[in-house]
């Protein structure tokens, strides 16, 4: 029997900590290690903190506000937008990110160096410009000659306006356990001071994709726990860490003790969008209405279609959802994303996140079928045993489009190859998925091997100190 750890928490912020008290992770920890809790001075002073107190009671041995001045963030920050520049020809992903900085939303092709091209971002050489003199600094900053030399100066800023070093060296935990989303101030500044301190750094990716989706790590963590084996081969070549310093444990939000494979109670269709822009989804929202409406074997009365675009606050958006509902009457809008609640709304309550979210989870266990963009719905859906479409459109294709993201993003390319994740790379592909799974709907169980969706017999927590254990360990 191990010892009992002494485990250092370290979050960003408050909305890091969600999903992890939702399913409760810190209190399985704590019931075999002495956990200890640290975020930004400004973020105890909140009601939300107030509320998460209430509802953890004694789960942290303690809980203390680390100095995190706005300088350590912005200069964290610049580091990640200044090494995505830097690491551009490194990887795919970077460079589709760069395009969108420049081109999304703007119906540029996706092959620009042409005369369509040129002829299209002449148009909007106004939009665009602008957007280059915002990317200025960061393209300066990413320069061969002055990255190295700019960026450790940037780091020193980190370090001096962030007193994450100074809590590690106070608590000396046996491992810091850090939440991260994407690489920040409190990231670098917690793993320098674990690595002055000699103590282990575990990093996990409050998202399934955040590890690979953003910009690559100017230090690296002893461990970083990604969410499969296909995203642990994307972070060992983005962040150049040693394969064995990455280890696969899923996502604290799907875990095979909530029996996630069950059958549905109702017949319902879910279309989810993404954070690309609302006009880039028409094409296949069109299609999918138009057969939808024309099947035959659905009935439209018994059968909820229910459209969740990505959560929006922009007015023109919703006058486009608005627009769009009239012409497709029997197709419903999200209730949530109408009144801007969803789990992933900002300016919510504790209690409102997670009533949200458990509506979500409702929405895809209550689908016979989801139509989703590329987004983490795909994944949370199969997890479910849920079918998925991703209608990734290959004509007349454009940079930010769906068949964009999806050859572009090496974490989003493992969706391939994922079991009971169909791509639609043409309308007419998209219509026979959909007839299929509306005149014989079925559950697929999710391929639960590792490579792309990671469940196995232990909870997520458990898989957490396992690797705590083996880091302590030696192994």
């Amino acid at each position: 029997m191990p010892p009992r750890r002494k485990i250092l928490v370290v979050a960003g912020n408050l909305s890091h900590l969600d999903q992890f008290v939702i399913h409760g992770f810190f209190k399985e920890l704590a019931e075999e290690a002495e956990v200890y809790l640290t975020l930004p001075e400004q973020e105890l002073e909140t009601d939300r903190w107030r509320e998460l107190k209430e509802i953890l009671g004694d789960v942290f041995m303690d809980v203390s506000g680390y100095r995190y001045l706005d300088s350590a963030r912005k200069a964290g920050y610049q580091i990640g937008a200044a090494s995505m520049f830097r690491n551009r020809n490194k990887s795919v992903g970077y460079k589709t990110r760069f395009q969108t900085k420049f081109f999304i939303d703007l119906n540029v092709p996706i092959h620009w160096v042409s005369l369509s091209g040129f002829g299209t971002i002449f148009n909007h050489r106004r939009v665009i410009a602008l957007r280059l003199v915002k990317e200025i600094p960061s393209v300066i900053r990413g320069i061969r000659i002055f990255f190295p030399f700019w960026s450790r100066i940037a780091e020193q800023r980190v370090n001096r306006n962030c007193s994450l070093a100074n809590i590690i060296g106070q608590l000396r935990p046996d491992t810091t356990v850090i939440l991260m989303q994407r690489q920040a101030g409190f990231v670098i500044s917690a793993i320098a001071g674990c690595g002055y301190f000699q103590i282990p750094s575990v990093l996990i990716p409050v998202k399934w994709d955040n590890a690979t989706s953003k910009s690559p790590l100017i230090r690296v963590p002893t461990r970083m726990l990604v969410f499969s084996n296909q995203i642990k081969g994307v972070c060992s070549h983005l962040h150049g860490m040693n394969p064995e310093t990455i280890i696969a444990v899923g996502n604290v939000e799907v875990d095979i003790r909530n029996g996630l494979v069950t059958q549905s109670r109702t017949q319902n269709i879910a279309l989810i969008g993404s954070s690309a822009g609302l006009n880039l989804s028409v094409p296949w929202l069109t299609c999918v209405t138009k057969t939808i409406s024309n099947c035959e074997s659905l009935d439209l009365s018994s059968t909820k279609v229910i459209w969740r675009p990505y959560p929006t606050a922009e007015e023109a958006n919703f006058e486009f959802m608005r627009k769009f509902l009239e012409s497709n009457n029997f197709l419903e809008l999200d209730q949530d994303i109408l009144n801007n609640r969803s789990h992933r709304a900002s300016g919510r309550t504790f209690a409102e996140v997670r009533a949200a979210y458990e509506r979500y989870c409702q929405l895809l266990q209550d689908s016979i079928l989801v139509v989703s963009e590329c987004t983490s719905a795909i994944l949370d859906a199969r997890a479910r045993g849920v079918p998925v479409i991703v209608p990734a459109l290959r004509r007349d294709a454009v940079i930010g489009s769906q068949w964009h993201m999806l050859n572009g993003f090496e974490h989003l390319q493992g969706l391939v190859t994922t079991g009971g994740v169909f791509i639609a790379e043409d309308e007419v592909e998209l219509e026979r998925l959909l007839t299929d799974f509306l005149t014989n709907p079925r559950r697929i169980p999710p391929d639960n091997t590792g490579e792309n969706i990671f469940v196995d017999h232990r909870s997520y927590a458990r898989r957490v100190l396992d690797v705590v254990e083996d880091v302590l360990s030696g192994r």
